[in-house]
């Protein structure tokens, strides 16, 4: 019977290769290309990006609506990375591709969001030396199948010839952070995180990929830890990144 499944499952992702086809079909709506285009979106779907304006918070990249250097949150706690930056907010066709490569197993998905948070690492002139990704424990990997932050790191990895290193591992399951507060979720991710080797990332910059920048714990305790073991710099990559949301705002509609 599980021969029998897999044997499924990979006649179906080939045919979900055929028919999102990286050049022929939007990777978002499935609409058939009319032209070539850099992002495999239709001219609709391009259209309906939501990019991140230019006034935002210079630590986490939040949007900002007033003449303020920083949110509320870079303000009133200690940020652990130096800066995250996103392309799109997590609202509209950025929440639904999120929810594709995340929920839906369209792997596919990443490569374009990969290409926008390349062109993001490039305007906001990060100097990494290596890659790594928030990590997922082995219970929420298996239970998914995949981590989607890894795609994402390694897609990364091949476009911007920056070395990939597997070097965060999640060692305690959590509550899902999707419900909780930003003071819960600091909570929460406290001892989830460890590096698995210190000498690999002592004294080096480091670029922390995920897939949504909520709150910031996950990324500030993954920055924690990683400077706790001698990294110089952490610059956080998202693909999305939500509104700002002040202290202690429930957070329903994050992922």
């Amino acid at each position: 019977m599980n021969k029998l499944i897999a044997k499924i499952k990979n006649a179906w992702k080939g045919f979900l290769d055929i028919l999102f086809s990286e050049g022929i079909t939007c990777a978002s709506c499935g609409a058939e290309l009319t032209a070539d285009t850099r992002l495999n979106l239709c001219a609709d779907c391009t259209q309906k990006l939501p990019y991140v304006a230019k006034t935002r918070c210079k630590i986490c990249g939040v949007e900002i609506l007033n003449e303020a250097e920083y949110c509320d949150n870079c303000q009133r706690y200690d940020r652990y990375f130096d800066i995250n930056r996103a392309p799109l907010l997590y609202d509209g066709l950025g929440r639904e591709l999120i929810k594709k490569l995340k929920f839906g197993n369209k792997k596919y998905v990443a490569k374009e969001l990969a290409k926008l948070m390349c062109d993001e690492y490039l305007f906001a002139e990060y100097s990494a030396d290596l890659i790594v990704c928030v990590p997922m424990s082995d219970k929420e990997e298996r239970a998914r199948g995949y981590n989607q932050a890894k795609i994402l790191a390694q897609e990364i990895s091949k476009r911007m010839n920056l070395p990939f290193f597997d070097g965060l591992a999640k060692v305690k399951d959590t509550a899902t952070q999707k419900r909780l507060t930003a003071k819960e979720r600091r909570e929460n991710l406290k001892g989830a995180f460890a590096v698995v080797d210190a000498d690999a990332i002592k004294g080096k910059n480091i670029l922390v990929v995920d897939d949504v920048f909520t709150t910031g714990a996950t990324m500030n305790e993954c920055g924690r830890i990683l400077k706790k073991s001698g990294a110089k710099k952490i610059y956080g990559l998202t693909a999305c990144i939500t509104k700002f949301k002040v202290e202690g705002e429930r957070t329903e509609k994050s992922a």
